[in-house]
């Protein structure tokens, strides 16, 4: 493999790395994971890798983590961490196999396929989110690198997929203006829909930019719950990451929809109130308070999941970090406070990538790996903090820029004040 250009500090300083220093300490660790878990053949990444060893036998990949390694590679280049040719040519081999070797149905990827083959693994459905993800890094590495034949591939990969395919079933329900959540070969499309409050802003937001005939109605009418917490008004949504995927790529600072919500407030509203809830740490698990929250969907003792608070509830003990990281953009004292206070006194919790997927100090349980996209949203939050450069990118395109026209979402300036809806 091509190693990054600027070695990382070592993991065992005497003093702790502290502020910007420290998030570019983590956004450097997190360049290096879609670099090297990246295969240099198909350029495809690994879903998941090890964070305590050097080395690991995963080799399966996901294609949301290949949109974000697809972003990674910029953020690299203008840190001057990567090469600027080897990040070009590792951005070519990458779209030129999402096109020719990543399977996919009517332009959909599946979830999981092997790193090295491209062959689908565990019977993956072919994800319409998980699309999504990995369509916003090929729109977002198109428009920094401007160069032909990515333009060309990029170009491919958008015209191949069948928005309407996936939102009305094949067909089966012509007036349908939801999304499935996928399609397997085996039984078909997924019942379930993204109808209510989750990750899925940016699927909308790309299908209507990218199919100017797709029904718009499903914005509209996804349900929109709220939750009071101790004055907090949140849309109702237990984890961290599902207010924090869309963002990672589209900005919705001073904005509001037809509906007069304003998607940033959400957010933050909802790392608040994420942080809130340690701080009053029901369940008295150990470490939780003013800088140790960040309920998300994660690692844990009990395996993998979908970790929240407040609104409905699920916890064991286990954060994830990388979730109060990428939070920076929306709560930057609060999830400073955190990074700085975990990394001095919880020494422990690190490894090569930063700060491992889950953490659970009630069962002195610190998680091996690291994941992909927790990565991606915690390099990508940071990023858009300190410069704005992906969501820059992202908003060049012609996609998003129609996207949120049709989305109805308008500039208003100030609104960033809140209140959360407007008009309600």
């Amino acid at each position: 493999m091509i190693p990054c250009i600027i070695a990382l500090a070592t993991t065992t300083q005497t003093q702790p790395l502290r502020g910007d220093a420290l998030l570019n300490d983590l956004q450097h660790r997190a360049v290096q994971f879609f670099w090297n878990e990246s295969h240099t053949k198909t350029g495809f990444t690994k879903d998941r890798a090890a964070n305590n060893a050097p080395t690991d036998k995963y080799d399966v990949a996901s294609c949301a983590a290949i949109g974000f390694a697809l972003t990674a590679y910029p953020i690299g280049v203008e840190r001057k961490w990567l090469a600027r040719p080897d990040a070009l040519e590792r951005t070519r081999v990458t779209l030129r196999n999402l096109v020719t070797k990543y399977p996919n149905e009517r332009g959909w990827l599946y979830h999981f396929v092997n790193w090295e083959t491209g062959e689908r693994v565990w019977k993956s459905e072919a994800s319409s989110i998980d699309t999504s993800i990995c369509l916003a890094g090929v729109l977002a590495a198109e428009r920094y690198w401007k160069d032909p034949q990515i333009t060309r591939d990029a170009k491919a990969f958008v015209d191949r997929i069948d928005w309407k395919w996936m939102m009305t079933d094949g067909g089966k329900k012509p007036t349908e203006s939801i999304f499935s959540m996928g399609w397997h070969p085996e039984s078909g499309f997924i019942e379930s829909r993204w109808s209510g409050y989750s990750e899925e802003k940016m699927l909308y937001i790309q299908g209507y930019g990218a199919d100017p005939t797709l029904n718009t109605a499903g914005w509209d009418l996804g349900k929109r719950e709220h939750h009071n917490y101790k004055g907090i008004e949140i849309v109702t949504g237990g984890p961290l990451f599902i207010h924090q995927m869309s963002e990672s790529f589209y900005p919705f600072a001073n904005m509001r929809d037809r509906r007069g919500y304003n998607y940033w407030v959400a957010t933050r509203n909802a790392a608040l109130a994420n942080r809130q809830y340690g701080i009053d740490n029901p369940q008295k698990f150990k470490g939780y308070g003013p800088d140790f929250w960040g309920l998300s969907a994660s690692d844990s003792p009990d395996g993998y999941r979908a970790f929240g608070a407040p609104g409905w509830i699920e916890d064991n003990g286990t954060i994830t970090p990388t979730s109060v990281v990428a939070a920076v953009t929306h709560t930057p004292k609060e999830s400073l406070s955190f990074v700085e206070a975990i990394r001095r006194e919880h020494p422990n919790a690190w490894g090569r990538y930063g700060f491992p997927n889950g953490y659970n100090p009630s069962r002195d349980w610190i998680d091996p790996d690291v994941i992909g996209i927790d990565l991606g949203m915690m390099l990508t939050g940071v990023e858009n903090y300190r410069t704005g450069l992906v969501h820059r990118l992202s908003m060049s395109h012609p996609i998003a820029k129609r996207g949120y026209q049709r989305a109805g979402l308008r500039t208003v300036p100030g609104s960033n004040r809140g209140p959360l809806r407007e008009g309600k």
